[in-house]
């Protein structure tokens, strides 16, 4: 963990990470080996003073942005039965993997796009625009 944390600070100038609640998804049976093995309490312990030291950017997105809800093409944030849960969306069909955007005007309407990488891109966009990291 403390070369893979090293290499992220000596290859971005920024980083942003999620604010995890790790007490509860400890508590989640679905949830909790991943958890276990990922150590994302240390892992953010670790970047936190390495990229202090180093100088680097490092935001942590409030623990109720829609990361994994908002549509990093067009800003549209899932609710109620359309959100996407551990099981994915049974309203839709869709797997618990897959971000799939239903406003009509949006590029990626209709289309399956990986729910990782929606939010990946959503993390991103809070380094230049740390105004929306906050709860919707």
């Amino acid at each position: 963990m403390h070369k893979y944390t090293t290499h992220l600070v000596k290859e971005y100038d920024a980083i942003c990470i999620e604010d995890l609640d790790v007490k509860g998804m400890l508590m989640s049976h679905v949830a909790s080996k991943g958890v276990h093995r990922a150590l994302f309490g240390r892992f953010r312990s670790y970047l936190e003073y390495k990229c202090k030291s180093a100088g680097v950017k490092l935001v942590i997105a409030n623990r109720f942005y829609p990361s994994t809800q908002r549509c990093a093409a067009c800003g549209n944030i899932k609710k109620d039965d359309e959100k996407i849960t551990l099981s994915g969306n049974k309203k839709h069909g869709t797997k618990h993997n897959e971000y799939v955007c239903y406003n009509k005007k949006c590029p990626n309407y209709n289309k399956v796009v990986v729910r990782d990488m929606n939010a990946m891109m959503n993390l991103t966009f809070l380094i230049d625009h740390p105004r929306y990291n906050k709860a919707l």
